[in-house]
């Protein structure tokens, strides 16, 4: 794999001016009331009163307001399906509504209008199936111009139909509002099927998730069918607070684009959280023969060239491997081990990086399985 340089920002649609809303016009004056008292009056003729115009009312402007009432804010949504977007809505007859599906780095997914209705406005649509993880349902109020009066998102979870038989991305890791550090690996892995040109981007978006600061790609072997991926990018030594951990492959905006996008949260290195160790592979309750290799992979935070020691122990208790290594200066490290032929059912798998106050452990439950039977 190799460490792609980081890209630069990616343009952000520059918000548009509010709108200044029309102020009444003064009320016209009504014209002089005629007086008669000093006329000279004929007997034979009466003069008719004058009727004086009826005034204009002027129409007072509308406070205007919308909002997002279903779905629920981090409700999750399985892509394929029609969802029903709706909520309460103040507003002009000459404006109109706008429902947007937005990802998390700012890619529109999907826009319809939406209609008014007896409890105030609702709009249905099918999710597409491009982009999986964090995204925001977002519902505009424009004036007759096209221009935004006011807006409100909600947030939203993607994910992938279990059935889903096409081209798709799936990620394991990170998990929503996992913690990483700057200047350390942070691993991503889950399923892909049918990737374009077999090619995979991982990538880091900070500043509101609209810039992205980091990425690696990497090509894999080809596979008629869904197959288990994984990768590591470096996050930028200087970023610390929110973030998206992002993976995708293909043309954002085509057919063949696929991406998955999770928030997660990075400390600083001197801070007081920055410590820990993640055991990246094998995954909680992999599957592993017995008599077979076992490699192991992770991060230590803050523990640059320290120890780590990896240790496999049976339920019955029985100890059956045991290494130490070291972590490289981004705190990446791997360590392998054979189990025993004769070995079978539940390990745990414990992992401990660094020494004094740099100790930090980890553990992780394995199944592993019969060793297969010898191929005459």
């Amino acid at each position: 794999m190799t460490l792609l340089t980081a890209c630069g920002p990616e343009a952000v649609p520059t918000p548009v001016t509010a709108l200044q809303l029309p102020q009444p016009s003064p009320t016209s004056n009504l014209p002089p009331t005629l007086d008669i008292s000093n006329q000279n009056v004929m007997e034979t003729a009466t003069p008719l009163p004058t009727t004086p115009p009826k005034p204009t009312r002027t129409a007072t402007p509308v406070d205007v307001s919308i909002n997002i009432s279903y779905p629920n804010e981090n409700e999750l949504l399985t892509l394929g399906e029609e969802i029903t977007v709706g909520g309460l809505v103040k507003k002009e007859e000459t404006h109109s509504i706008l429902v947007s599906l937005v990802t998390s780095n700012g890619r529109i997914l999907a826009q319809v209008p939406g209609e008014l209705t007896t409890q105030g406005w609702a709009a249905p649509f099918i999710l597409p199936p491009q982009v999986t993880g964090m995204a925001y349902l977002q519902a505009a109020l424009l004036d007759e111009t096209g221009v935004v009066l006011t807006e409100h998102r909600s947030p939203v979870l993607l994910t992938l139909n279990p059935d889903t038989e096409g081209r798709f991305l799936e990620l394991y890791q990170p998990k929503v509002n996992d913690t990483a550090v700057g200047g350390y690996s942070i691993f991503f892995d889950g399923m892909v099927n049918r990737p374009v040109s077999n090619f995979i981007t991982i990538s880091i978006w900070a500043n509101e998730c609209q810039e992205q600061v980091a990425r690696q790609g990497f090509q894999m072997g080809s596979s008629s069918r869904p197959f288990y991926w994984s990768g590591f990018v470096v996050v930028p030594e200087d970023l610390v607070g929110p973030a998206c951990a992002v993976a995708y492959f293909g043309e954002p905006g085509t057919e063949e684009w696929r991406e998955a996008q999770i928030p997660i949260e990075v400390l600083a290195q001197e801070d007081a959280n920055a410590r820990g160790v993640v055991l990246a592979s094998p995954r909680p309750e992999a599957e592993i023969f017995a008599g077979e290799e076992l490699f192991l992979y992770g991060t230590a935070y803050n523990v640059t060239n320290g120890p780590v020691t990896v240790d496999v122990v049976m339920e019955n208790g029985r100890i059956v491997g045991q290494v130490v290594t070291q972590t490289d200066y981004w705190g990446y490290w791997e360590a392998s081990l054979l189990l025993p032929f004769d070995v079978l059912g539940l390990a745990e798998i414990t992992i401990t990086a660094g020494e004094d106050e740099t100790l930090s452990e980890t553990t992780q439950v394995i199944n592993v399985l019969p060793a297969p039977t010898p191929t005459p």
